[in-house]
């Protein structure tokens, strides 16, 4: 969607109150606001409307915000979602962001930053793909026997195609835009979740196991490289 374009954002949010003060604030931010209610009707929406994010609760009636992640991410991985929750801990943060989720906050929380995030998350990056090998087609970009198709959220070689979640996708995007650059951890935590590292959080780790995995099922002759306590690098394997 062009920046000139309103963004419409779907709001799952079962508390009345809650989803009525964020979905006032988003529209006087200027975006266009879905509201449901329970899970399914949620899970409904999203799949059947045209949306550019999620804002997505957690504990929903009818199915919650962790199922309805997963089935939007295995569907529609190019959409972007924000888990809303009163559950800060640490497990339930990475069962997350493995759902495909792409942040997480935790409520009561401070509506100029909820904002602010879902700036961050639908402000289109600048490529650095011109690193990248060449491609002829803008909506690609690769390295090797690998393509990172932008259009469809999707990488392939010529043995196969994987989807990505948005995270793994901006994730994969970064490493391929300097193919052997050594990218700290912090660097990637702040250029790609939006916010400072915490060497606490295993979110980055689990990311790129799933990247790997996706990387191996499709034969690619291309790795995510680790260097041990400073970052991941794109190379050969």
């Amino acid at each position: 969607m062009a920046d000139s374009e309103q963004k419409r954002i779907l709001l799952v949010e079962d508390d009345a109150t809650i989803s009525d003060l964020v979905a006032y604030n988003l529209r006087r931010a200027g975006y266009d606001v879905l509201q449901e209610h329970n899970g399914r009707a949620g899970l409904q929406a999203a799949l059947a409307t045209e949306l550019d994010l999620v804002l997505l609760d957690l504990m929903l009636p009818g199915l919650d915000g962790m199922a309805i992640s997963r089935e939007v991410a295995r569907r529609k991985p190019g959409l972007p979602i924000i888990m809303l929750t009163a559950r800060s801990e640490r497990e339930t943060m990475l069962e997350g962001f493995e759902s495909g989720a792409d942040d997480y906050i935790t409520k009561p929380f401070d509506l100029d930053v909820l904002l602010a995030r879902i700036q961050a998350r639908l402000r289109r990056a600048p490529s650095g793909a011109t690193a990248a090998a060449p491609s002829t087609d803008s909506g690609t970009i690769g390295t090797g026997d690998l393509v990172l198709d932008r259009d469809v959220h999707a990488i392939r070689t010529a043995r196969g195609e994987s989807p990505l979640n948005p995270k793994e996708f901006d994730l994969m995007e970064l490493l391929l835009s300097r193919p052997g650059h050594l990218f700290p951890r912090e660097e990637i935590v702040e250029r790609v979740w939006h916010h400072r590292y915490m060497p606490a959080s295993r979110s980055l780790d689990v990311h790129v196991r799933h990247l790997r995995a996706k990387l191996e099922q499709i034969g690619a002759e291309v790795s995510i490289q680790t260097v041990r306590g400073v970052g991941y690098r794109w190379g050969t394997r």
